[in-house]
């Protein structure tokens, strides 16, 4: 009977909601819906990007203006004193949060992940409309990080609204919170299918055409809607790359190691940084002046020797400048790397807002460049430009970051326009993606849920099986045997309450198991001996920290039906596999209802 039990998963796995027909019917409806999730999403992206101008205007040049070029250097008038205009910044949003909507805090994609996977989309429409306001004043003030964040809970804060104003289902409403963040994505960076492959790897908890569909009409319309105001050229533009030699092989090959290497220092810092404000316990305020005050001596002590303030706000200028070749000096990229790092750790663990999407671009650029700076000096004439190897460690580092490998290709290609860097760009990719996972097992957005107890799966194929721990199916009610006990005390037992096998406990040790049948052969000749030759040695035990596809393959390969969950040293309960099938479709139904 317990054969099957791999077939029997997938088979759950696999889920068809009502007929293809009925599903066919809801997807259109919710495509209509997604057309105004376009527009919003790409409205939106517009008129951050203008917040972000004007608070930058204001904060810096003392001036009211809605133009800003994040691409072009700017010197502020204020000399020295310019330390203290994060200060300022992050006073207003530490005001904005604390009193309005703390999720608005920090860098946005793992909220709306968090809203998908544990409160059926929903999210409180308020966050967005404090979120566009914090992030702007926090990077227009000097804050060090991305824009991206907020345009994605602004897409997926109007799409959970509509799913919730039309009573959809969660699994709609979902969809439309997807929707709204390849619509963000999409709009911010001039990158339509890159909007739905991130929407798709890090959002979606299941992929099929259905759910395909509401993401590219939005990510179509919200592109549309941004190019109206701010044109259709690239994010970036970079001089027209050629391969040069196969031997540069070897050289990405190393750069997609020292990409995962720089994705892994960024998350633990980032993480770090967290906990060591979370450990002062001072006023909120206090932690935010201290944070950002550090931050704009850096970003002064930057200009004071380079000339640029560099890590002040998104960074988009020294992107830009190293993929035109114009930053070459070692020293100077290698620093940036580390302080870019540092500046966004210090402006999200003070209580900043904002993404980290254009900060890992940054230490992309970075790192590519310092391998580019190497080879071209080791090897010059027979090497591609700096701006290649720059190119391709934005993308590599970005995949080891967020474990969007898809978006990182796609996206690079969009914002360049540029197909030679294709080969070299997926081999690095696929590097740092690979040997940051093993080296490190969640990603920036999963780590921030971990560390609230939620997980979220990568695994498409697999959804509320993974999902589920095993604590949340114990009973905690157990019917044992010990080692003492005779046979047909153990066959009373099982018959009493129509159980097939029984774990054998002594104690808090869990020895194994007796099955029916074999009780039941002994029982003629030695029903009043003990249990204990008839005891099977299989490990049955099992943490409540697992999930529940652990528990079934555990089951499956010991051909039982149930295990002792154990945590330490303490006997918690048992779970059955029935207990985690009933599970499932407990909270398969929440979807859908």
């Amino acid at each position: 009977m317990y054969k099957h039990s791999k077939s029997l998963i997938n088979e759950l796995f696999s889920f068809n909601s009502k007929s293809h027909q009925s599903n066919i019917k809801r997807t259109i409806m919710i495509s209509f819906f997604a057309v105004l999730v376009g527009i919003i999403s790409g409205l939106g992206a517009v008129a951050f990007r203008y917040m972000i101008a004007f608070f930058h205007n204001l904060f810096f040049l003392k001036t009211i203006s809605f133009q800003y070029d994040s691409a072009a250097n700017f010197i502020s008038s204020y000399g020295w004193t310019v330390i203290f205009v994060p200060v300022v910044g992050m006073i207003i949003v530490n005001f904005l949060t604390e009193n309005f909507a703390p999720e608005a805090r920090g860098h946005g994609v793992p909220e709306v992940m968090s809203a998908v996977y544990e409160n059926g989309g929903k999210i409180r429409p308020i966050v967005s409309i404090i979120k566009s306001f914090a992030s702007a004043i926090s990077i227009g003030s000097g804050g060090s990080v991305g824009r991206e964040g907020p345009i994605v809970q602004i897409g997926a804060s109007f799409g959970s609204s509509l799913g919730q104003i039309f009573k959809l289902k969660p699994r709609e409403t979902i969809i439309l919170v997807a929707a709204g963040v390849a619509g963000g994505i999409a709009a911010t960076f001039n990158a339509p299918i890159g909007g739905v492959t991130f929407a798709i790897e890090l959002i979606l908890p299941e992929f099929s055409i259905l759910t395909f569909l509401p993401l590219i009409i939005s990510s179509t319309v919200a592109t549309y809607i941004a190019s109206l105001f701010l044109g259709l050229a690239p994010a970036f533009v970079i001089p027209t790359y050629h391969f040069v030699s196969p031997y540069e092989f070897i050289f990405y090959i190393a750069l997609g190691f020292l990409s995962a290497f720089v994705a892994i220092l960024y998350i633990k810092t980032l993480y770090g940084m967290e906990d060591f404000f979370e450990k002062i316990k001072i006023n909120p305020y206090l932690k935010g002046i201290i944070g950002s005050l550090i931050l704009g001596i850096i970003g002064y002590v930057l200009y004071r020797f380079f000339g640029h303030y560099y890590i002040f706000g998104v960074g988009y200028s020294f992107i830009t400048d190293t993929l035109l070749n114009k930053n070459t000096t070692l020293i100077v990229v290698f620093v940036l790397i580390f302080l870019k790092i540092i500046a966004n750790s210090l402006t999200l663990g003070a209580g900043g807002s904002g993404g980290i999407f254009a900060p890992s671009l940054f230490m992309g650029i970075g790192s590519g460049a310092v391998i580019g700076i190497i080879v071209n000096n080791l090897f010059p004439g027979i090497v591609a430009p700096v701006s290649a190897y720059a190119l391709v460690g934005m993308a590599a580092v970005v995949a080891g970051t967020t474990s969007a490998s898809l978006t990182a290709i796609v996206m690079t290609f969009e914002m360049t326009r540029n197909y030679e860097i294709m080969l070299p760009l997926m081999l690095a990719v696929g590097i740092s993606h690979f040997t940051t996972r093993l080296l490190y097992k969640e990603n920036i957005y999963t780590k921030k849920l971990v560390r609230r107890g939620i997980h979220v799966q990568s695994d498409k194929l697999v959804s509320i099986f993974k999902l589920t721990e095993v604590k949340e199916v114990i009973n905690p009610n157990i019917i044992y045997v010990t080692k003492d006990m005779l046979v047909n005390e153990a066959l009373v037992l099982m018959t009493v309450n129509d159980l097939a096998v029984l774990p054998v406990i002594d104690g808090n040790e869990v020895l194994g198991v007796v099955k029916y049948t074999d009780l039941f052969n002994f029982y003629d000749t030695d029903a009043d001996k003990p249990i204990l030759d008839l005891i099977i040695d299989l490990d049955i035990i099992i943490s409540p920290k697992n999930d529940t596809v652990e528990a079934m393959e555990k089951m499956g390969n010991n051909k039982v039906g149930l295990l002792v969950v154990k945590d330490n040293d303490k006997i918690l309960g048992i779970t059955t596999r029935n207990k985690i099938i009933k599970k499932y479709f407990e909270k398969r139904k929440r979807l859908l209802d």
